[in-house]
């Protein structure tokens, strides 16, 4: 399904961009000095993220560095990345991706059809990927239409392994300095195949309080900032520099059904029936964001105002009084997240006003989930193409999958994709809350910026961003 890119403006930018003259010119130059609150351990496409802000932070990240066979423009459509074009057999399930020549890891090495076999050897176990004279040639066992839209994901980076263990890639930037979730420095890549960016660097410091990020924006010592959706419109009214995205991420409850206390899907069922999503937008997110009844959003689904997000409490009270011995239930949250903290706090309020008995608590990193009868999870949409986007959804929540329930024709049509959306819902295992956009505070020597809907579920695109001099 093509990207409803007419629903959604591709970003909003709050505030125009003080000082800007039409005269101006791109130049070549300087450093974009980047502040962002998760810490980020590696940008190898190998190595999983601890936590949902790193996930998020490192998709952001990775594609500076690293990139795919296969790329999304604005649309959301395939276009050529490292592969220059691409064909495959009627059935979808032999596909033969012609790598682009010319092209270099940041070590010097060339990019041959025998590292890219490397690189993507282990990415799918269902995947046969074999070399060819000019690229690479992967079967799939079962047929596979989307998959360009798969390949063009972050986890499907090429990345080369050298003899000193550390991943190098054929992007933008090299890295040239890394002090794991603390600080880094990208350098431009002035080998690069479609030419080097504008930027000669990029000065990354990560685990940065929101505050002191913001702080920093307003004084000129951060160009680049990623905000909390709920201090958007404050940021706005101190005549920052704001963009948003489309809703890129899902924040919903998850029970932990194996818990005695939620075993009664009664008692999940009032509790979602309690919850006000509204009031969760509008306050605590101050309007950015989207009350959620469906796991994947409006823009790439089109299917999501079918699912009703109204709170209901007084069938939540009544389905709660039949239930007998009434359990205490215990609400969990992401110790590090101060949004989720407010958001499982709003959650208890709406719950006790229906009769719940219910407490929200941080979730220390070493304890175990199952030590909540549910929690809050953030999840980040994986690809624009809706059915990739709910399978990955569906088995990153093992809770909405069903043994009953047959999988995704592949491809599967708008129907199909919404009957599977709605049985994976049934039961009230998941309980989607809200959808989330990316947030940003841009600074105002940052021209050029932009993440448009149909690549805001991808990196940063800095090919073509430039810093504008001092104002003299």
């Amino acid at each position: 399904m093509k990207l409803r890119s007419y629903l959604y403006p591709a970003i909003v930018s709050a505030i125009a961009l003080l000082g800007f003259r039409a005269a101006e010119r791109p130049r070549y130059g300087g450093t974009l000095r980047v502040e962002i609150g998760a810490s980020v351990a590696s940008l190898d496409p190998a190595q999983s993220a601890v936590n949902a802000a790193e996930t998020s932070a490192k998709i952001d990240l990775l594609p500076l560095v690293f990139e795919t066979l296969v790329v999304l423009d604005a649309n959301g459509v395939p276009q050529p990345g490292l592969a220059s074009s691409w064909d495959h057999d009627p059935g979808a399930r032999q596909w033969n991706f012609h790598l682009r020549p010319g092209v270099g890891f940041h070590d010097g090495s060339p990019l041959t059809p025998s590292s890219a076999v490397a690189a993507l050897a282990n990415v799918d176990p269902s995947w046969h990927v074999s070399s060819s004279s000019d690229g690479v040639s992967i079967e799939t066992s079962t047929p596979t239409p989307d998959l360009p839209f798969l390949l063009a994901e972050p986890r499907h980076a090429l990345a080369r392994r050298g003899d000193d263990g550390i991943s190098v890639g054929t992007g933008l930037f090299r890295i040239t300095f890394w002090q794991a979730g603390k600080h880094a420095v990208l350098s431009a890549n002035a080998d690069y195949w479609a030419g080097r960016p504008f930027l000669d660097s990029v000065d990354l410091t990560m685990g940065i309080s929101s505050q002191a990020r913001t702080i920093d924006l307003q004084l000129g010592k951060a160009d680049l900032v990623d905000l909390p959706p709920d201090m958007v419109r404050r940021a706005a009214d101190d005549k920052l520099r704001v963009s948003v995205t489309v809703p890129t991420d899902l924040l919903a409850l998850v029970f932990q059904t194996d818990r005695k206390a939620v075993q009664d899907a009664r008692v999940r069922e009032a509790l979602a029936r309690s919850i006000d999503r509204g009031a969760i937008v509008n306050f605590i997110l101050q309007k950015q964001g989207e009350a959620a009844a469906s796991l994947l959003p409006e823009w790439l689904s089109g299917t999501a105002s079918l699912f009703s997000a109204s709170a209901d409490p007084a069938v939540a009270h009544s389905l709660w009084e039949h239930i007998k011995p009434t359990p205490a239930l215990v609400l969990g949250y992401d110790s590090g997240e101060a949004l989720e903290q407010s958001i499982a706090e709003r959650v208890t309020v709406n719950a006790r006003a229906a009769g719940i008995s219910i407490a929200a608590r941080a979730i220390p990193a070493a304890t175990r989930p199952g030590d909540f009868d549910a929690r809050l999870v953030r999840l980040r949409m994986s690809s624009p193409e809706p059915r990739e986007a709910l399978s990955d959804l569906l088995s990153a929540l093992p809770a909405a999958s069903s043994e009953d329930v047959e999988p995704l024709p592949n491809p599967a049509s708008a129907e199909e994709i919404y009957v599977r959306e709605r049985a994976a819902l049934d039961g009230f295992r998941v309980v989607p809350l809200v959808h989330l956009p990316r947030t940003y505070g841009v600074g105002n020597r940052v021209r050029n910026w932009e993440i448009r809907a149909g690549n805001a579920l991808g990196g940063w695109q800095l090919a073509d961003v430039w810093i504008e001099g001092e104002a003299q």
